[in-house]
């Protein structure tokens, strides 16, 4: 397809890792030309004058900003300033293969969306990925009836996509914030399509809390998901009492989980979501 490609990247305090993704980015094959806009959402270590000063001869880059905290504010942010065209989405904190530009934008057509593969091996080490229970990559796996497993952090779509389907809904955020989304675009009529070399190196926040909490974040926006038109495409989601069954039966099952760790962390992951979903259920 033709038309312009811009990079949308949300980011948060990200000074740290955001170098590494324009450097990956600088180092894109092709001369397919793209523009890459940072949202600095919020920060306060400096992110945004760390893009503005960043040496690109790649691409141009500009940051906007959105002082409203949540990815999906910051998507939509970016999206909003891109042109008409393509838009491909990526993280501050993660790192794109050299030829991830060309596969994703090459996927894209008036009726589909990109959705790219996950390299969980190479920006984690072995005890974080087995906290996560996440393998080397990740799979492009479609069910049936769908179920979006389009990743937020490695995608693309016509902005035209994300206009006609009603934008991100900024009431997510967390985990799964995306998924809404990519479920209306599916009833609206598009498909998702994988891109095996559209890869990116996807970074986990070591240890067990941190992985607690997003599996929690999980659960509930799983719940929030349910009361949106998105979420009321795909296959419902159990309800609170189901739940409290599923957590009561983990909690009985828990001695079966000791051992190994990586049964442990799979438990812990599981009780984290399910109290998510409790949650949600009980912020109605």
């Amino acid at each position: 397809m033709t038309g312009t490609v811009t990079v949308v990247i949300p980011a948060r305090n990200a000074a740290a890792t955001l170098t590494r993704q324009l450097d990956a980015l600088e180092r894109q094959t092709g001369d397919l030309p793209f523009r890459v806009i940072l949202v600095d959402n919020g920060s306060t270590d400096g992110t945004g004058d760390l893009a503005r000063s960043f040496p690109a001869t790649r691409f141009d880059i500009v940051v906007v900003e959105e002082q409203r905290p949540g990815i999906n504010y910051a998507r939509n942010c970016g999206i909003d300033a891109a042109p008409e065209g393509a838009v491909l989405l990526c993280d501050a904190d993660d790192e794109v293969s050299p030829s991830w530009v060309t596969a994703m934008h090459a996927a894209l057509s008036g009726s589909t969306w990109a959705a790219g593969v996950v390299d969980y091996a190479s920006l984690n080490d072995e005890l974080t990925r087995a906290q996560w229970g996440a393998p080397e990559r990740s799979s492009c796996d479609t069910s049936e009836p769908f179920v979006d497993r389009t990743f937020g952090g490695n995608c693309g779509f016509l902005k035209s996509m994300w206009a006609e389907v009603g934008r991100f809904d900024d009431r997510l955020s967390g985990s799964g914030d995306e998924t809404e989304l990519f479920m209306r675009a599916y009833e609206a009529g598009y498909r998702q399509v994988w891109v095996p070399e559209g890869v990116i190196g996807y970074r986990l926040r070591p240890g067990v809390r941190n992985m607690s909490r997003q599996r929690f974040r999980q659960g509930r926006n799983q719940v929030r998901m349910s009361r949106l038109a998105g979420g009321r495409v795909g296959p419902p989601l159990p309800g609170a009492r189901a739940t409290v069954m599923s957590l009561l039966k983990l909690v009985v099952v828990s001695p079966t989980y000791a051992y190994p760790a990586a049964r442990r962390y799979e438990w812990l992951a599981a009780v984290s979501r399910h109290i998510g979903r409790l949650v949600g259920h009980a912020s109605r």
